[in-house]
């Protein structure tokens, strides 16, 4: 029976090898692709964020790592890429001489995937919006069947080969023998089918990890002026072959394929060959990345369901231009990928060629290929002359269709510097196989010769570069079709400073109000975001209402529009300290000095000829000094005394709890209101304790007054103003009492409270901002302080400075609540920041939340008209930048000096940026993050169903608001979509008031809205007949 096994073995072994190297049947015997190598002690040491291996081993010991190219950092001229191409070129010269390492790079384009690949970013949106019971999902949605038109998938990969020949022969001996003995010694089986645990070699692993360090640094740091040149990241080997696998096997490979290399957990399988233990490991690769029919229909290939074909280049272009000309050439809705396998040595690899030239080298047409070897060999004592490979493919559901994108796609390559290239293979398989990255060494494209220069320029590394290509929670695009996720309050910027300029009309309310819809559904929440928006004008209230319209009835609370008015209905008290304690946090502190400093401006010359609002330079010394003796006198001896009648929720719970029965009278007649407050919240009353705090707190009235404090009078009381002859005391005490009469909303006590379950709150505060004058600026500066302290006071709770100001009464309802708010991203916008004309208080309260934003978690986003209404300050500490609107001059010049973009940029802004159209509103994006800074135009392109849930047009609120009350705002919103895809109905109300006559007895809205439901009715009820 033993030699009947043996002869069987051999048979099958034998069959095998015909099967796969004869027939060509197999698409695994194309794929080289073997195991992995695991982390090593040295890999954690390095990068100790490390959780999967990044480097594959192939069947001939090579090893590879892929990496995501994702482009340049910054948008760049034809001068300007050449220029960073040749800083590129000398740093790689030097390893692109020697053996022993292949680069291939690899570009996709797939419109057919544009929507899978939306889908994949949204469903992170669509289960927080779930999680969070927010019925939103038709929104996002939208937004990804409004891109998807416009959109392609793109894959930009380059893998970095180390092949045994980067070995002397003595040290490929000693290797290949030590992995020998170490097999044996530790008797590893037969592994026909699986991955060989012990494959790798030690030397080849440390040499490809210095070459792919310095290729990564090489192309990050090739960027002209001391700028980044070419964003890459390495992928994991578990992505990289699932990569790989779809390039092969689309139709039947998920997003969250998952292959299984040593290391990872797996279902053993049982065995049919006794003498076999591959189910004891994972497949190798090459069975997991190959798992699919494929079947060669003379020049082509069917897989499952698509047909693929393939392009060889025969001849390199006579004209070498950039790889962005192909791109512009290749049509826009065809899916192609095209590979560029590089190798050092082109010319030694075409030494016998060479010879059997100079043998015959006197007839005509010789002599001119031998003079093409001298010019190279003079070309090579420069720079390096590599060996290089050309493969394109593209695919479709029928042949037909194949055949038509791929003449499209030849006639495109053709028309690339003139180029020549081959459809008919001896082996479509193996053409196949050749365009897809990292799956094989081997490429049946004719070789090429070019010098290293020239190679660099066909390479598609001028593609817009995302930081966020997997996890970006506002979906936005390039204009030519790059999809470009942008994850707002990244943890890869140090802070979260946001800018967006944009004159009306140029899509700057609906590109805020998507960045709020983003925020809103940023993956991993699990409740509605702390977000506070102090607006000028209603842009916002459509997102408070679709929130509101989105929530269940009784968490509707959880989103609120406020439009404040100056009264003492909408009073609170800036300086109420947390509740029961006798002092402001730090943060809180630091607010309060600012808005008194804000409260003594005045106006003053700007030096230039105008005028412009100033707080004197010594007030913030005074203010510091009074906010530390308001507070300890409140706290001590001028503590505000208990009275009833002030507030007959706290009266009614005193008598109600018999508290008033545990004092006497005359202990009554001395209690202070800190000490009812105590009182109150020791026996459970936390709502009234809250009240009694709010009477025990100081109010702007006690500064006023401490101004005449000895001590301040003895350490301030002889600084004159520099206008003239008035003391600063006086001053300030002018000041302070022309805003308790002024500002009603701040100078008396709390009246107006925010709901504590809410979370989403905009405050317009147009009705109380100033005019557009030096003077009026500060009092819109005062609003949007105001505003601050209304809705993001809590924001600023941490756990050290709770301890500090706390009695220990206090100490875990504090620290309870400290840790809910810490655990959140917070956001707190302000719009049309112009208003305050540039004044320095609102700036240096925004740079200080800003400077700290990412220890307490926040998002500082300021919006205004023009870059220039943003203080120096405020632009140098910025970290995203988002311009809508070119054209002038001002904001180029702070583009150019703040933020150095490049010549490219600006023409690319002015020309790109001109405001909203049919399929969205173009604006320049600028990124500084911990990997660079990244400069692109973007597209921002909104569905109807979106645009209908927020529009603040008076007409569609009235119509959106009949429509949500009839039947319910998803259907509403799906109606008013697909009515008016434009986002407003408007013109078409307005059109209808016009022609109505004097019978009508409803109003034109209330009859649209009744067709709109009694259209919808019919078409519910269609279906159900044709279900």
């Amino acid at each position: 029976m033993g030699l009947l096994d043996k002869c069987v073995d051999a048979l099958e072994g034998t069959l095998e090898y015909l099967a796969k190297h004869f027939i060509h049947k197999d698409m695994t015997s194309y794929c080289e692709l073997a195991t992995a190598v695991g982390l090593t002690d040295a890999d954690i040491e390095k990068s100790p964020d490390l959780k999967d291996p990044y480097t594959l081993v192939n069947s001939d010991y090579s090893l590879l790592t892929v990496f995501d190219l994702q482009g340049t950092y910054q948008m760049l001229s034809e001068a300007e890429f050449s220029e960073m191409l040749e800083s590129l070129r000398i740093r790689m010269t030097g390893y692109m001489r020697e053996k022993g390492h292949s680069l291939t790079f690899s570009f996709e384009r797939d419109p057919e995937r544009a929507t899978d690949e939306l889908m994949r970013l949204a469903e992170p949106l669509l289960n927080t919006a779930r999680r969070i019971g927010l019925k939103s999902e038709d929104i996002i949605l939208d937004r990804v069947k409004r891109n998807a038109p416009h959109c392609a998938w793109e894959q930009n990969l380059l893998v970095v080969y180390t092949h045994l020949t980067s070995l002397s022969k003595e040290e490929q001996d000693r290797e290949l023998g030590e992995l020998a003995k170490s097999a044996s010694k530790h008797k590893l089986p037969r592994l026909t089918y699986g991955q060989n645990p012990a494959f790798a070699l030690a030397a080849l692993k440390y040499r490809h990890d210095t070459m792919i360090d310095r290729l990564m640094d090489d192309f990050i740091s090739c960027g002209v002026e001391g700028k980044k040149g070419i964003m890459m990241k390495p992928l994991s080997a578990h992505e990289a072959i699932k990569r790989i696998r779809i390039m092969l096997n689309r139709e039947g490979t998920s997003q969250k394929f998952r292959p299984q290399i040593v290391g990872d957990r797996f279902m053993l399988r049982g065995s049919t060959d006794a003498k076999d233990y591959s189910e004891l490991v994972p497949p190798r690769l090459c069975y997991q990345v190959c798992s699919n029919d494929v079947e060669p229909v003379g020049n082509y290939v069917k897989t499952d369901s698509l047909w693929h074909g393939s392009l060889a280049m025969e001849l390199g272009p006579q004209d070498v231009v950039h790889f962005s000309k192909l791109f512009d050439a290749v049509g826009k809705k065809d899916p192609w990928r095209i590979r560029f396998d590089i190798s050092p040595g082109g010319l030694s690899m075409m030494r016998a060629r060479k010879l059997m030239v100079g043998f015959v080298g006197v007839l005509p047409d010789n002599r001119a290929i031998r003079d093409s070897f001298k010019d190279l060999e003079a070309i090579s004592k420069d720079q390096a002359v590599m060996s290089m490979k050309v493969m394109a493919s593209c695919w479709s559901n029928t042949k037909t269709d194949l055949e038509t994108r791929l003449s499209r796609l030849e006639k495109a390559i053709q028309s690339w510097g003139t180029c020549q290239v081959q459809k008919t293979h001896g082996d479509p398989m193996a053409a196949l196989a050749s365009s897809i990255p990292g799956f094989t060494t081997k490429n049946t494209a004719n070789r090429l010769l070019p010098p290293l220069k020239e190679a660099m320029k066909m390479l598609p590394l001028q593609r817009p570069a995302t930081p966020w290509p997997d996890n970006g929670s506002w979906i936005t695009r390039t204009p030519d079709g790059k999809i470009y996720p942008i994850g707002l309050g990244s943890s890869i910027q140090d802070t979260w400073i946001e800018l967006v300029s944009g004159i009306p009309g140029s899509g700057k309310s609906v590109a805020a109000n998507c960045m709020h819809n983003a925020t809103l559904h940023r993956p991993g929440a699990t409740q509605l975001p702390l977000l506070t928006i102090a607006d000028v004008g209603p842009s916002s209230s459509g997102l408070i209402q679709m929130i509101q319209d989105s929530l269940p009835d009784h968490r509707k609370s959880e989103a609120a529009y406020i439009r404040l008015q100056n009264n003492r209905d909408f009073a609170s008290n800036p300086f109420d300290p947390q509740l029961g304690a006798r002092q402001p946090t730090r943060r809180e502190r630091e607010y309060c000095v600012d808005f008194l400093n804000l409260l003594c401006a005045s106006v003053a010359s700007d030096g230039q000829g105008g005028a412009k609002a100033r707080t004197p330079s010594d007030c913030a010394a005074v203010n510091e000094m009074l906010m530390t003796l308001v507070y300890d006198d409140k706290a001590g001896r001028g503590a505000n005394l208990y009275e009833p009648d002030v507030v007959p929720a706290v009266d009614k719970v005193l008598a109600e709890s018999g508290i008033s029965a545990e004092h006497d009278e005359k202990w009554w007649s001395a209690a202070t209101w800190y000490e009812v407050t105590d009182m109150l919240f020791a026996a459970g009353y936390v709502r009234e304790a809250t009240y009694a705090h709010r009477q025990a707190a100081p109010v702007l009235p006690d500064f006023t007054a401490m101004l005449n404090n000895e001590g301040v009078r003895q350490t301030f009381g002889d600084i004159k103003m520099a206008s003239g002859g008035e003391s600063l005391l006086k001053y300030m005490g002018r000041c302070f009492t022309l805003a308790s009469t002024t500002y009603a909303v701040f100078s008396g006590r709390t009246r107006f409270e925010v709901d504590s379950t809410t979370r989403v709150i905009s405050v317009d505060l147009n009705d109380v901002i100033g005019s557009k004058t030096p003077e009026g600026s500060i009092r819109t500066s005062c609003m949007y302080m105001f505003a601050r302290h209304l809705g993001a006071k809590n924001y600023f709770l941490r756990e050290e400075d709770i301890r500090l100001v706390s009695p220990p009464l206090y100490l875990d309802y504090h620290l309870k609540r400290a840790e809910d708010v810490a655990s959140q991203q917070k956001t707190i916008a302000y719009d049309e920041w112009h208003n305050t004309e540039g004044m320095d208080t609102p700036v240096e309260t925004l740079k200080k939340d800003g400077r700290e934003g990412r220890k307490w978690g926040i998002r500082i986003m300021v919006i205004s008209q023009y870059l220039r209404d943003f203080p120096q300050a405020l632009l140098n500490a910025a970290t995203s930048v988002y311009v809508l609107r070119g054209g002038n001059v001002d904001d180029e010049n702070v583009l150019r000096e703040t933020f150095k973009v490049s010549h490219e940029t600006i023409q690319q802004l002015h020309l790109q940026c001109i405001g909203p159209g049919r399929n969205g509103a173009n604006m320049l994006a600028l990124f500084k993050t911990n990997q660079g800074t990244i400069t692109q135009i973007l597209t921002n392109t909104t569905g109807p169903l979106e645009l209908w849930a927020m529009s603040t047009t008076q007409q569609d609120m009235a119509l959106r608001k009949e429509l949500y009350n009839r039947i319910g705002p998803m259907a509403a919103r799906q109606v008013l979509a697909k009515r008016f895809p434009l986002g407003s109905a408007k013109t078409h109300i307005e059109a209808l008031e016009y022609a109505s006559t004097s019978n009508a007895k409803v109003s034109v809205v209330k009859k649209l809205a009744e067709d709109l439901v009694t259209e919808y009715y019919a078409e519910q009820s269609h279906r159900g007949e044709h279900a």
